[in-house]
């Protein structure tokens, strides 16, 4: 099954989207995946939008409003414009120690780590911590503050600054700098200074004091993910990350849930600022006016760092591995995956956008087929719209 998306036509051709439809209808057969949206853009303008398969087995169909968990694309799509906003407002400096923002908290081998090594993953900081054993042993009130001495007192794999090794402890703790220097929870941040001034109804967090939102229409829904063995039941609405769910479904790492014309819609935004077609949006402050995003921001946290392959807050692509972005996304591409199936590059030489979303830990996490798939559906994309059909 598959639906066209009434926002856009299909501007690859036929036997093109008929090779994505068998590709999908091929991997939904292999249980790579329930359901799958997927949007390309050309030059800022979707040329695709399809849906596959159903929210969960034996669900309704996956339609363009169905709202998936986006995991990890938080750091992108989140995090990291908050930081830029941040950093362009005065709140931060990215090259601010962390010192600042906890003092007489922080021990010595982690004062040299400033806010540019946690965006860049070099913070020397693990990849994942379980971290939520014990912070449900709290009233949730206190489970932020408790996160923060626990990340502050996690021992480091490398010194600050000395490798760039992935890690969501890194943006756990980028998530609380924001909201103290910013004055509020992070979902309440994002719809502030991102979603409501670029009018995106597509991208939101579920926190899990407040109402699930959910999507209009006869789709009504979200996509599910795992049933896990700890809640005990089928995660619908409710974020999969066990860190994040502790800090209420919301955190810097992980808790947006959306769709891929919503990933689309701040994503633009941005592109169109890093090829200096767009204005900044700006909110009045402290009796000024102060733009809140600048081109010259998008374009330094799109650049790679010296340390490795991440650029402040995004990924770059590789030619195998889980970050694969197929044989024709260019080395200048950005962007981010997902742990629940969801991704995005952004191919700023070939000004190619391409977004992915799956729910590929439904029913179970034991499941990385997507590792193969994700780049044969880059290569036959890229492929038609810079090679031929």
């Amino acid at each position: 099954m598959n639906e066209r998306s009434p926002y856009s036509k299909p501007l690859l051709c036929a036997e093109v989207v008929s090779r994505l439809d068998a590709e999908f209808e091929s991997a939904l057969s292999r249980g790579v995946f329930p359901g799958a949206s997927l949007l390309v853009a050309r030059r800022g303008a979707p040329v695709l939008e399809r849906t596959w398969g159903s929210v969960e087995t034996g669900g309704a169909p996956v339609t363009p409003i169905v709202r998936f968990d986006l995991a990890s694309l938080t750091k992108a799509l989140v995090t990291a414009p908050l930081c830029m906003i941040a950093a362009q407002g005065g709140y931060l400096d990215l090259d601010d120690t962390v010192s600042r923002f906890f003092p007489g908290c922080v021990p010595e081998d982690k004062k040299a780590i400033t806010v540019r090594n946690l965006l860049c993953h070099s913070s020397g900081l693990p990849a994942y911590e379980p971290f939520y054993r014990e912070l449900m042993k709290l009233v949730p009130g206190q489970r932020r503050e408790a996160l923060t001495s626990m990340i502050l007192q996690t021992p480091l794999d490398n010194p600050p600054g000395k490798a760039a090794t992935y890690s969501d402890p890194g943006f756990m703790l980028l998530g609380l700098i924001l909201e103290g220097v910013m004055g509020g929870r992070l979902d309440r941040l994002a719809g502030e200074f991102l979603f409501d001034p670029l009018g995106i109804d597509q991208l939101h967090f579920c926190p899990l004091d407040g109402d699930r939102e959910e999507a209009p229409g006869p789709s009504r829904g979200f996509a599910a993910t795992q049933f896990c063995p700890w809640r005990k039941r089928l995660l619908r609405g409710e974020v999969d990350d066990e860190n994040c769910w502790a800090l209420n479904g919301v955190a810097g790492h992980a808790g947006l849930f959306g769709t891929a014309r919503g990933v689309f819609e701040l994503l633009s935004f941005l592109w169109e600022l890093y090829e200096g077609e767009a204005s900044p949006f700006f909110s009045p402050g402290a009796g000024r006016v102060r733009p809140l995003i600048t081109p010259e921001i998008v374009r330094l946290f799109w650049t790679r760092s010296e340390l490795g392959d991440w650029c402040p807050g995004y990924d770059t692509p590789s030619r195998k591995g889980y970050a694969s972005g197929g044989r024709y996304i260019s080395r200048k591409a950005v962007g981010h995956l997902g742990f629940t199936g969801v991704s995005f590059w952004l191919d700023l030489e070939n000004r190619v956008l391409i977004i992915l979303l799956t729910n590929r830990v439904h029913p179970t996490r034991k499941n990385d087929e997507i590792r193969q798939f994700r780049p044969l559906l880059h290569d036959i994309v890229m492929k038609a719209l810079y090679y031929g059909n």
